[in-house]
């Protein structure tokens, strides 16, 4: 079953339906292997990009017959090409498929940094609405980010679009 929020108005905090276990260790695993260099004002941004494809499901979300449910939070992260980190051509795709990397105290604090991004309102969002990121290092290599309105927010490695 998919959770969703119910949410009023943007100001309003989401009413959250339980996410599944899986849900949120995919997300604190994502977060940690795409940002755990960042201070938490990055990282916090990345689980915001996440949130906000969760709550707008579209194409990366929905990689027919993967094994994942679709319009998941594991499916955002986890369908291909979505978050490097779980492409298998990846070094840090191993290093999360290992149950012992959930019992790491830097992805358990990440974890509950995933679990409040989930519980706040809309006015808590430091992506902006973001449901892409890049570090500015790559922007170059990345051909959709090239040109690509975005900002950066106070982790100057993050371009958010």
């Amino acid at each position: 079953m998919t959770a969703s929020f119910q949410i009023c108005a943007k100001d309003t905090m989401p009413k959250l339906n339980k996410h599944s276990p899986f849900d949120i260790d995919t997300m604190a695993l994502t977060v940690w292997a795409e940002a755990r260099g960042e201070l938490r004002m990055g990282q916090r941004a990345v689980a915001w990009v996440i949130r906000n494809r969760y709550e707008n499901p579209g194409w990366w979300s929905r990689n027919r017959n993967d094994g994942i449910q679709d319009d998941t939070i594991a499916a955002v992260c986890r369908d291909p090409w979505q978050f490097s980190c779980w492409n298998k051509s990846d070094p840090q795709s191993k290093i999360l498929h290992d149950p012992d990397t959930l019992k790491r105290n830097n992805v358990k604090t990440i974890r509950t940094l995933c679990e409040s991004v989930l519980e706040r309102g809309l006015a808590d969002d430091v992506s902006k609405g973001a449901d892409h990121y890049c570090t500015v290092k790559v922007i170059p290599k990345t051909k959709w980010a090239k040109g690509t309105p975005g900002y950066r927010n106070r982790e100057p490695r993050f371009f958010l679009k």
